[in-house]
């Protein structure tokens, strides 16, 4: 995967992104930390990486980039999504389809990509 792909896997992540939410709503994890937030990580990263290599390392860059979230002000349907793609990048990091550079880059470019899309996303 090149940086040009980033572009089409936050958009294939923003056409299933209702699937999604339904499919955090009923994951199980043996985390009490892992609110609905992380779970959307954790789908995400699933899309590229088996969830049982989900660890804690990635559930702190997920709630780092939670806490930022926060501080902005988004809505939950925002941080949902953020944190959908977070995970998905993480899961592709994980599992060897893309190198630190292009995770960095994703991970610059998702609030570019979000704020494009402008309140679109409060109408997922």
């Amino acid at each position: 995967m090149t940086e040009s792909d980033l572009f089409d896997e936050f958009e294939r992540l923003w056409r299933c992104y209702r699937v999604c939410c339904e499919v955090a709503v009923t994951l199980k994890t043996p985390n009490a930390e892992d609110d609905e937030f992380i779970r959307m990580a954790i789908v995400g990263f699933s899309y590229h990486d088996r969830t049982e290599n989900w660890n804690h390392d990635h559930y702190k860059i997920a709630k780092n980039y939670l806490d930022e979230c926060a501080g902005l002000g988004d809505s939950a349907q925002e941080k949902k999504f953020n944190l959908l793609v977070i995970g998905a990048l993480l899961g592709l990091y994980s599992s060897g389809k893309i190198d630190e550079k292009i995770y960095r880059i994703g991970y610059i470019l998702l609030p570019g990509f979000v704020m494009a899309k402008g309140g679109a996303v409060n109408e997922l």
